[in-house]
């Protein structure tokens, strides 16, 4: 018995490491080439498994843009940062906060927020998980905001949706990748601005 538990602990992070792979290639390939010009054949080849691995572990190109999203909304940074908000006194330290969690969310998976997203232009699933990935965002901002109002820092007639969705306007990664790289104010002046202009917005003075 012992024995078959541990061929089947084997076989599970064998698996796991299988699908690391996997994934890791398809994210490079996706990257580089686009999610429609993309192969499950030229996935398999990169991490060196057979095209049936990449659909048995990973579900094919859908599975694993799948699992590229999930990894960017649903990481332990993302955690981090919502209760890095929720310790956070005042509504403006909790905007702060993030503020600098969204730096850092760009800086893990800004790749990944862009493949996903010229995905969607023309694939149904990718549009569809892009349509989870900003309802998880929302949803994650609503307790944040809710938090805000709670510290008694909403400006008045603001109300938790309305600050939901001035800060997914503002820092939607196409506006923050527009400013920092396309205008060449880099991420410092680049969060400085959206956090002013957010806080203006939906703040008490």
């Amino acid at each position: 018995m012992p024995d078959q538990e541990q061929s089947r602990s084997r076989r599970h992070i064998y698996a796991e490491m299988t699908r690391h792979e996997v994934v890791r290639s398809a994210r490079k390939l996706f990257g580089r080439y686009g999610y429609a010009q993309t192969t499950v054949e030229s996935i398999a080849r990169d991490a060196r498994v057979s095209p049936a691995t990449v659909y048995a572990q990973c579900g094919g190109k859908e599975g694993l843009l799948q699992a590229l999203m999930d990894k960017w909304t649903t990481s332990s940074l993302v955690q981090s940062i919502i209760a890095e908000c929720a310790a956070a006194e005042s509504a403006r330290a909790k905007l702060d906060a993030l503020a600098k969690g969204y730096v850092a969310i760009y800086a893990e998976s800004g790749d990944i927020i862009q493949i996903v997203t010229r995905a969607a232009a023309g694939a149904p699933a990718a549009e569809a998980f892009l349509k989870v990935a900003d309802e998880r965002q929302q949803h994650a901002l609503r307790e944040i905001v809710t938090g805000m109002r709670d510290a008694g820092g909403l400006a008045d007639g603001i109300t938790v949706e309305e600050g939901v969705q001035v800060i997914f306007f503002h820092f939607r990664y196409a506006q923050f990748a527009l400013a920092a790289d396309g205008f060449g104010w880099g991420a410092e002046r680049t969060t400085c601005w959206l956090t002013e202009r957010v806080a203006s917005a939906i703040l008490k003075s």
